[in-house]
């Protein structure tokens, strides 16, 4: 039994629970569950009301935030967007591309959040499906398993792992340094993705080869409404704009009716508006050659043109462009990509799905409002319509600033100040725009969750958690701490973001440290490691739910192709943290 539990300590523990049922349930919006957590709090006197803002000023938020604005600034660059025709030129087989472009998109996430990796790779995913002919499903769910694996190797690869330093820092210990995580996160990467690369012949690999051999049609497909260039004599017929397209015009409408039947050789005129289901590098082609033009436009002016994903919670699921008001948003849907689908009626009929691929026009803060309202996600900033911004730049400056605070020399959240400074002289980045546009979700979660971790601490509640554990196991027993933490953190982080997962847990694991009188970063760091490694489910982490999304992928695929993956970092980095630590 826990002796001397008083009131505060009981009353912090019923509200995270509540919280971590509140997130497991996705009814409400995590940020809003966050503030909400915190508000009780600081109404049942669990966090001082001089602490309500300190989220706000502390260093893993600022961090955080320099990290999301010199993304914005790596995305406009478009420097990823021909990593898959590299990929592609290198390795001749699938698993070997896979395995490939897992492991840049491991390197990439070390650097920067998991979310914002997944998001910078897709293009070398669409590239790599349409070249190789790779299906959907054998990419998206080892890209989202080599992000979260990524983020372990650096302190600043996900935030949850700036919280587990704040919270060390907070208890007089010694924070991480920015490659304090390497030794564990490498070594749990270099494991993860050779468990893949065994796993996924037996696996996603082995139920495609099927969709591969059969070469008729195309593995991913774009629907759009097209008109023709009035001064091209070169596609006068059906069968003439199907061959440039390397798809099928499915719908004819020309002066207000539609035109039946439709025969190859059926004549087009320039007035007419074309739904064809294409082939996304031939439809690119002919747009950038003048030959076809897109038949909806969002007005004139300067327009920025964003793809965005229909997420399984967003409002437009099952939904379609007639039943949105586009004309009073000032957006325009120009095309629809995703999986091959039978569908003959108009452009504005077509139904959302899932996983579908949107290519928004407008002015950017209508199509930024866009997004967020719909509760889409953005998956590759377009530059300005007209604009090729092809540089290296941002990725130079970045890439100085992580030296600069590996060597020690500066703090990170100093070095990336600087590089955010740099780029905004340098005019890679506005910093109104991109303020306007980040992930402010994660920065609200962050903000509130802080001062709960800390409530955890104040009130007592995590020394008499400690106890408890240190009575009833041999906790004493270095391997059972890190591995009985390990675990716990695992359970918990498919059910909430690891960012809660790592402030509920890493006040416990410095009370545990002291009162066994073990290493407190080896015992916060196993829990900042098992926070990350959510395989299992779509919904533990935003870049699961992404690819469960955009593969599809089924529950169960998550649960096949991650047992072994879970059991292998599970195993590793137990090992590694006990030797290095």
């Amino acid at each position: 039994m826990i002796s001397g539990v008083t009131l505060s300590q009981i009353l912090i523990v019923v509200l995270l629970g509540g919280l971590l049922t509140a997130f497991a349930s996705d009814r409400f919006r995590a940020d809003n569950v966050a503030v909400a957590g915190l508000m009780l709090g600081v109404v049942l006197g669990l966090v001082p009301t001089d602490r309500i803002f300190s989220g706000l000023i502390n260093p893993v938020v600022v961090t955080v935030l320099e990290v999301l604005l010199i993304v914005h600034a790596l995305g406009r660059s478009h420097v990823f967007d021909r990593i898959g025709e590299w990929l592609n030129s290198r390795f001749t087989r699938p698993l070997g591309q896979i395995i490939a472009l897992c492991g840049v998109a491991a390197c990439l996430s070390s650097v920067m959040n998991n979310v914002a990796a997944f998001s910078l790779m897709l293009p070398a995913c669409f590239s790599m499906m349409a070249k190789g002919r790779l299906p959907a499903r054998w990419i998206f769910l080892p890209l989202s398993y080599a992000t979260l694996l990524g983020g372990l190797w650096t302190s600043i690869g996900t935030p949850a792992n700036l919280v587990a330093s704040a919270f060390l820092q907070q208890s007089g210990e010694e924070g991480f340094a920015l490659l304090d995580f390497a030794p564990a996160g490498l070594a749990v990467t270099a494991v993860g993705l050779l468990v893949l690369a065994l796993w996924l012949p037996r696996t996603l690999l082995k139920e495609g080869e099927e969709q591969v051999e059969d070469d008729s049609g195309p593995i991913s497909w774009v629907m759009t409404e097209l008109r023709l260039a009035a001064a091209d004599p070169g596609i006068p017929s059906v069968a003439d704009l199907e061959a440039l397209l390397d798809g099928h015009v499915h719908n004819i409408v020309r002066d207000g009716r539609r035109v039946f039947p439709i025969k190859p050789e059926t004549i087009l005129l320039p007035a007419d508006r074309l739904l064809v289901e294409a082939e996304p590098n031939a439809l690119n082609s002919a747009l950038r050659t003048g030959r076809v033009s897109y038949s909806r436009q969002a007005g004139s002016g300067e327009r920025r043109r964003v793809r965005a994903v229909v997420m399984p919670h967003s409002l437009l699921a099952g939904s379609s462009i007639a039943a949105q008001d586009l004309d009073r948003v000032a957006v325009e849907i120009l095309q629809v990509e995703g999986e091959p689908v039978r569908f003959e009626g108009p452009f504005e009929e077509l139904s959302f799905r899932a996983g579908s691929i949107l290519l928004l026009e407008g002015d950017e803060a209508a199509v930024r409002s866009f997004i967020a309202y719909n509760e889409l996600v953005e998956v590759a900033d377009s530059a300005p319509v007209g604009v090729s911004e092809i540089g290296f730049m941002p990725l130079a400056a970045f890439a100085l600033g992580v030296m600069a605070a590996g060597s020690g020399l500066v703090a990170t959240e100093i070095a990336l100040a600087a590089v955010v400074a740099i780029l905004c002289l340098a005019g890679k980045l506005d910093l109104r725009a991109a303020l306007r546009n980040l992930n402010w979700p994660i920065i609200v979660i962050l903000v509130a969750m802080l001062p709960l971790g800390e409530a955890v601490g104040t009130t007592g509640a995590a020394a008499a958690i400690a106890t408890f554990l240190t009575e009833h196991l041999p906790m004493a027993a270095v391997p059972l701490a890190v591995f009985v933490l390990l675990a716990i953190a695992m359970v918990i982080t498919p059910f909430v973001n690891n960012v809660t997962a790592v402030a509920i847990l890493a006040p416990i694991a410095v009370e545990l440290a002291h009162a066994t009188q073990l290493s407190p970063q080896m015992l916060v760091m196993a829990v900042a490691v098992g926070a990350s490694c959510d395989f299992l489910t779509p919904f533990g982490h935003h870049n699961n739910t992404l690819a469960y999304g955009l593969g599809p992928y089924r529950f169960r695929d998550f649960l096949w192709l991650g047992w072994p993956l879970s059991l292998a970092t599970f195993g590793t980095a137990g090992v590694v943290l006990l030797l290095y630590w």
